[in-house]
C-alpha cells in the first residue's frame, strides 16, 4: 500500500502535508481516526492500509526527498470582508475538499488508486485549511504572503532577543520546536484535556463554516500581527493556544468529512 500511495503521488502531482511538523500532522489524523464509525474505519483501513500511523509518515518522507509536487494554492483558503469563503476556481482547499468527497462517495465507481487519492486529499487539506498561515482575508491582503517578522529567541522585557522569522513558517514550525520529545499520541493527550470538550462546537457546520470559523479565529491576531511586527515571548506563548485550537478543529472535522464520506 505505501507503494501504491507514492505511485498516485508521483503520477499525479500530490504535495504533502505541511500544515504543522509530521508529528502534529499524524496526531491529527490518529485523533480523527478515533472519531471514526466502526464502518468509516474499515473502509479507511480498506484503501489505505492497516497502519494508520504510516500515512503522514510516507508522504512527508517523499516529500523531504523532492518527490512530491508543490500546490500552494490548493492548501489556502481565501475570505471576503464578511469572512464568507471566496470560490473562484478549483485552487483552494474547499474546492478540493467537495471534490474528493465526491469521489469517496461514489467509490463503487472508482478505482482503488482514485479513492486513495481522493482520501488522502481529504486528509492533507483539512490539515491545511486549519493552518493560520493559509488563512487569507481580504481585510489583510499581506496575510496572503510569506513576510518576515521579528519573533523573540529569548529573554523578557529589555532582554528579549529578537530575530527575523517568516510568517507561514513559524505556524507550520514554530511550535513543535518546544514539544519536539513529545509523540504524536503525548500530543493527543495533551488536545483531549485542552480541547476536547469543543467537539460539539468545533464539528457543528458545513465545511464552508468551517472556512468563516477559521477566519474569526485567525482576524483578532492579524489587527496586530503584520509585516515586520514583533513576537514577544508573551505573545508567542499565548499564541500557542490559537494553535492548538486550529489542530483540534482540524481533526474533529476531519472525523466528520470521513464519516461522512465512508458511510
Amino acid at each position: 500500500m505505501k507503494k501504491i500511495f507514492l505511485a498516485i503521488a508521483l503520477v499525479m502531482g500530490v504535495y504533502s502535508a505541511q500544515a504543522w511538523n509530521w508529528v502534529y500532522d499524524q496526531a491529527t489524523l490518529l485523533w480523527a481516526f478515533e472519531n471514526l464509525t466502526p464502518q468509516a474505519q474499515a473502509e479507511f483501513k480498506r484503501y489505505l492500509g492497516e497502519d494508520v500511523h504510516r500515512q503522514i509518515q510516507t508522504f512527508e518522507a517523499a516529500r523531504k526527498k523532492g518527490q512530491l509536487r508543490e500546490t500552494a494554492d490548493w492548501r489556502t483558503i481565501s475570505l471576503d470582508m464578511d469572512l464568507k469563503p471566496v470560490i473562484t476556481d478549483d485552487k483552494n482547499a474547499i474546492v478540493q475538499i467537495e471534490k474528493a468527497m465526491e469521489v469517496v462517495k461514489n467509490r463503487a465507481t472508482k478505482s482503488n488508486e482514485e479513492v486513495a487519492f481522493a482520501l488522502h486529499t481529504i486528509i492533507e487539506l483539512t490539515i491545511e485549511m486549519h493552518n493560520v498561515g493559509n488563512v487569507h482575508l481580504e481585510e489583510f491582503p499581506f496575510s496572503k504572503d510569506d513576510f518576515e517578522f521579528r519573533q523573540s529567541m529569548g529573554g523578557y522585557g529589555k532582554k528579549e532577543k529578537f530575530r527575523n522569522r517568516k510568517w507561514k513558517h513559524f505556524w507550520s514550525y514554530g511550535f513543535s520546536i518546544f514539544h519536539s520529545a513529545w509523540s504524536s499520541g503525548m500530543h493527543i493527550r495533551d488536545l483531549k484535556v485542552c480541547q476536547g470538550r469543543y467537539k460539539e462546537q468545533y464539528q457543528a457546520g458545513s465545511l464552508r463554516d468551517w472556512a468563516t470559523d477559521m477566519g474569526k479565529l485567525v482576524k483578532p491576531l492579524y489587527e496586530w500581527a503584520e509585516p515586520g511586527c514583533y513576537l514577544s515571548r508573551q505573545a508567542h506563548a499565548e499564541h500557542e493556544e490559537l494553535f492548538l485550537a486550529g489542530v483540534a478543529r482540524a481533526s474533529f472535522r476531519m472525523a466528520v468529512l470521513l464519516n461522512e464520506a465512508l458511510k
